[in-house]
């Protein structure tokens, strides 16, 4: 019986891994680090030169997160292949996501 209880635990949490109840794509951690390292480095240069004013009031971990937000959205929207192989999509999805993202994230400051 108490196994039973412990599986039917294990099983009901892993059904709630992703609330949306979609399982997104499969990326290489590679390119997901890579992609949130060039995004932050990104947003925190153009911060620096005033384009985005609202980053002086983030830590480093915030503007990351935001970028981590951005590959989660994508990894919902394409295959790692469509990824590479349609920039300018994967560009507008970014452009789309990318305010939602720090949105969230400056309520959550």
């Amino acid at each position: 019986m108490r196994w039973l209880l412990i599986l039917l635990f294990f099983v009901n949490t892993q059904a709630f891994a992703h609330p949306d109840g979609a399982t997104p794509f499969w990326y290489p951690s590679a390119w997901i680090y890579g992609f949130v390292d060039g995004c932050a480095g990104k947003i925190e240069e153009q911060g620096a030169s005033g384009m985005h004013p609202w980053v002086n009031s983030m830590w480093p971990e915030n503007i990351r997160s935001i970028c981590g937000c951005t590959v989660d959205a994508l990894r919902h929207g394409f295959t790692f292949k469509e990824v590479e192989g349609d920039s300018q999509r994967v560009q507008e999805m970014v452009n789309l996501t990318l305010p939602v993202c720090i949105d969230e994230e400056r309520r959550n400051l």
